[in-house]
């Protein structure tokens, strides 16, 4: 789809962009942390992660991973929105995956799905399905008998 088309339905998924992480320049414990924090899990909802545990899978000390989470919320990587609770800027996910953010903007773009008469009517229901269906109420009623 072209930038003229986003634009016109007023979303343009190169808008979810941000700057190439690489011109942040971030420390090797702040990319670090970052990683780990987005294969717990944080990008898709907030996740509840204890300080030292980071730092000692990310091989760093405590101090350097408070600092390393300080900054990253400074850059609004990283939102902090309880304590002991981070989450990553689905922004950087999206920046780092252009392929998908692409996808995103497809997916909102495309035409909806319309149902027809043959969608919104009963389902047919095959004799496999119904010899299925006659065996599987026969199965409680001789589990009842026993």
């Amino acid at each position: 789809m072209s930038a003229a088309t986003h634009s016109h339905h007023g979303f343009d998924p190169d808008s979810l962009g941000m700057p190439p992480v690489y011109t942040l320049n971030l420390s090797a414990s702040q990319r670090s942390v970052l990683e780990w924090l987005t294969s717990h899990g944080a990008v898709f909802a907030p996740i509840t992660a204890d300080v030292e545990e980071i730092a000692h899978d990310c091989g760093t000390s405590t101090s350097t991973a408070y600092e390393a989470l300080a900054r990253l919320e400074a850059l609004q990587l990283v939102d902090h929105p309880d304590p002991g609770s981070y989450r990553v800027n689905p922004r950087f996910f999206f920046a780092s995956n252009p392929e998908i953010r692409r996808l995103v903007g497809e997916a909102l773009e495309a035409p909806e799905i319309i149902l027809d008469a043959r969608a919104e009517g009963p389902r047919k229901v095959g004799n496999v399905d119904a010899r299925r269906r006659r065996t599987i109420k026969a199965v409680p009623d001789q589990e009842r008998e026993s």
